[in-house]
């Protein structure tokens, strides 16, 4: 009687679960989402297993909700391939939902075409070396794309380059927007790879889509197994800074040189470390190497930017150290490498460097004093010129006339006692033109012999005179020379 009960109470419990599914809908654009609610009755939705939906749909989010009996759990899907998709039976203990059918169209009218395409360049990779990954989208302009995250994979690294935005033309003749993302791929094994990308995000007018991304088969060649460390199958270019041709001893000096190529930070630094060594007359301190971008943000080539520091420690000639950076020919199958030019330098003492410079600083001491004195008088004598050619304009008769002239002095002396010796002063003193002619008419006025105006004989000595300049200092001139011949600093 109680086994005829408990097989009663199983099989009433039995009849009373269940397990449905719904679509919200039956049609949708590639790109959109379209949520299955799965409906359950004395079951435990957790356990629901949810992996048949991954072969064709990208399973984005999901909503448990529940009452006293029953349990519903919303699932967002979205689509990974256009056609007619089946949505499979899922199982949960004795129960199965029922297999839905769902349409998903290339485009429609609110929802655009997209294409998706890899390139890598070059097709078929070595080992170590730089390749750029480009990633491009297209589609009618309306949509905003977000750069997909690329998964980590063993065998392989990657590193985010730059971006742009053009216009392309795809099948069809039909013109789309094309968005390019690029990367820098670096097998770090031969043999064949897959790189898949996930579901791409994208927006339009507020409303989030995603688009399934395609996978890339590439194969990478290994690289010889005689090949160095560290040697990448790239040519690299190397910018030199110039050096100096003379250089203080003890004091260090920084080489610094640029590295494009397939190099990374650590391999450059053995490499450096392989051939830097410290003599007798060259101290060596480690290398400061720094990366930068390159110029081009799509480029998948490292750059970096290496300083040395080398400190020479004796005087005379120093040769610096010729480098060279190794890199694998694959055209010829060779380890070939690219030189970074030494230099010779003059090592010297800056103790000598600085009584030179002490010895131009004297010279030029001397010469801003004498031309600071220079200058003082300068200002002297053009005021005295001014006012001496401003008492013969003011003049009002001969006499006035002569005394104004017998007073007109750049030295600021006392009035000569005659023509004839204020004549004489001048000529002694100063770079004066000719007065002679104006003195003869002044005197042959003063005494009768002649009838120029007084007007006349003002503008005759104001020409005279407007132009009349000390002669120079003979110690101005011998500072001059004393710098001419010091020695340069």
């Amino acid at each position: 009687m109680v086994r005829a009960l408990i097989l009663l109470l199983a099989a009433s419990a039995a009849h009373a679960a269940s397990l449905t599914a719904r679509l919200d809908r039956t049609a949708v654009a590639l790109g959109e989402p379209v949520s299955l609610t799965v409906q359950a009755r004395g079951l435990n939705l957790d356990a629901l297993d949810l992996a048949p939906l991954g072969a064709a749909f990208d399973v984005f989010a999901r909503t448990l909700s529940g009452e006293a009996d029953s349990e519903a759990l919303v699932l967002t899907l979205y689509p990974r391939a256009a056609g007619t998709l089946q949505i499979p039976a899922l199982h949960l203990e004795t129960q199965r939902t029922p297999a839905l059918s769902l349409s998903v169209s290339d485009g429609s009218a609110t929802v655009p075409r997209v294409t998706v395409d890899w390139t890598l360049d070059p097709a078929m990779p070595r080992v170590n070396q730089p390749t750029r990954l480009s990633l491009a989208i297209c589609d009618d302009g309306s949509l905003q794309w977000q750069r997909p995250e690329l998964p980590t994979r063993a065998g392989r690294v990657v590193r985010v380059l730059g971006e742009d935005e053009g216009t392309r033309v795809r099948g069809g003749g039909e013109t789309c927007t094309m968005h390019r993302y690029y990367w820098a791929l670096l097998a770090t094994q031969g043999g064949a790879a897959t790189l898949a990308v996930p579901m791409l995000d994208a927006s339009r007018f507020g409303q989030r889509l995603r688009f399934p991304g395609p996978s890339l088969a590439f194969q990478a060649t290994a690289l010889p197994a005689w090949l160095p460390e560290h040697v990448p199958p790239v040519a690299p270019v190397i910018r030199a800074d110039p050096l100096p041709a003379r250089w203080p001893v003890q004091r260090p000096l920084s080489w610094r040189f640029e590295v494009v190529g397939g190099y990374s930070a650590e391999g450059l630094k053995a490499l450096l470390d392989l051939q830097l060594r410290e003599t007798p007359a060259l101290g060596i301190y480690p290398p400061l190497i720094e990366a930068v971008a390159p110029d081009d943000p799509a480029s998948p080539l490292s750059r970096y930017v290496v300083t040395l520091f080398l400190e020479p420690r004796a005087r005379g000639q120093l040769s610096l150290p010729a480098l060279r950076l190794p890199w694998y020919d694959a055209a010829h199958g060779r380890l070939a490498s690219m030189p970074v030019a030494g230099k010779t330098l003059t090592v010297f003492d800056p103790r000598w460097q600085r009584v030179k410079q002490g010895m131009g600083g004297l010279a030029g001491a001397l010469l801003l004093a004498g031309l600071i004195g220079q200058v003082r008088r300068m200002v002297r004598w053009r005021r005295a010129r001014r006012r001496g050619l401003r008492a013969i304009r003011e003049a009002r008769d001969v006499a006035g006339l002569d005394r104004a002239v017998r007073q007109f002095s750049l030295t600021d002396q006392p009035a000569a006692s005659s023509l004839g010796e204020w004549q004489r002063r001048l000529v002694q003193e100063t770079e004066a033109g000719d007065v002679a002619e104006a003195v003869r008419q002044l005197e042959h006025q003063r005494f009768g012999r002649a009838s120029p105006t007084l007007a006349t004989l003002q503008q005759a000595f104001v020409q005279a005179l407007a132009q009349t300049r000390p002669k120079r200092l003979p110690r101005l001139r011998a500072s001059l020379t004393m710098r001419k011949h010091l020695p340069q600093a």
